[in-house]
């Protein structure tokens, strides 16, 4: 009976620690935080020992354990993982990381309940394991594509031509940093279709030299210029920059040509 006991301890064990390292995995990304493998690896395995501990608590009912002994371990977990500061972020990182445990069980739930296969193997290690793997992955694909459209959204940028106002769609890129690396300012991109009708700002003593990298590439350099100012107009207003740093785009930054510039956040509103 003892030798019986340990086996399904283990197994819950390493089934926890399993679905823990899922769960830190998808809280760290839609929080916006990176961690070392060995500390969502740490997480992991704290919530998965206070899970059994927990378990093992004779005399108290299933609720009250999760009260008493789920919350304050997701919170350890939390704050060893992701290292969150204050209330409000570690509310907000509770709430999610019970939120995908729900879904995570949810899921495996509904796939038991209406495939014959699972439901035989319900008790499997490996087929729980890769049910929740399955979830896992719709799960940071769904927030991958909910993150991109958050924070990529376009905009109407004023510039002053050659000939008078210039007006243009810009798209916000969070994933923008490019800057100018003497005065540590964020820079935009311009298609040189457009930069044509700039002419007037091409003043020697405003040359930029600009350094870039990009995936696949050893990087490379893009010419550009300070300009005076530029008004960005979005959905709260406008507002002003002044001394904007430009690089100049050889070519379209949209393929369908949906905008001519890419504005960092840092020159957004």
């Amino acid at each position: 009976m003892q030798l019986q006991g340990t086996i399904y301890i283990d197994s819950v064990f390493v089934l926890n620690l399993v679905m823990d390292l899922y769960l830190l995995t998808l809280l760290l990304k839609v929080l916006g935080k990176t961690a070392t493998y060995t500390r969502i690896f740490a997480g992991s395995i704290v919530g998965a020992a206070g899970y059994c501990i927990v378990l093992c608590i004779p005399g108290i009912s299933y609720m009250l354990k999760v009260l008493l002994g789920m919350i304050p371990i997701g919170i350890l977990m939390i704050k060893i993982t992701c290292g969150v500061k204050g209330k409000k972020e570690l509310l907000r990182a509770t709430g999610y990381l019970f939120l995908f445990s729900f879904l995570l069980g949810g899921f495996i739930i509904f796939l038991n309940g209406i495939i014959p296969f699972f439901a035989q193997n319900r008790d499997s290690l490996t087929v729980i394991a890769g049910l929740g793997f399955i979830c896992f992955a719709i799960l940071q694909k769904g927030i991958t594509s909910y993150q991109k459209k958050l924070h990529h959204h376009f905009c109407t940028v004023y510039l002053k031509g050659n000939t008078g106002k210039i007006e243009i769609t810009a798209l916000i890129d969070t994933g923008n940093g490019l800057i100018e690396p003497v005065s540590g300012n964020p820079v935009a991109i311009l298609e040189e279709g457009v930069w044509e009708k700039l002419t007037g700002c091409m003043k020697p003593e405003k040359f930029k030299v600009i350094p870039y990298y990009s995936l696949g590439k050893s990087g490379g350099m893009l010419e550009g210029y300070e300009i005076d100012s530029m008004i960005v107009k979005g959905k709260n207003g406008e507002k002003q920059f002044d001394k904007v740093v430009i690089a100049i785009f050889k070519g379209k930054v949209s393929g369908k040509g949906g905008y001519q510039m890419i504005l960092p956040p840092e020159l957004s509103i």
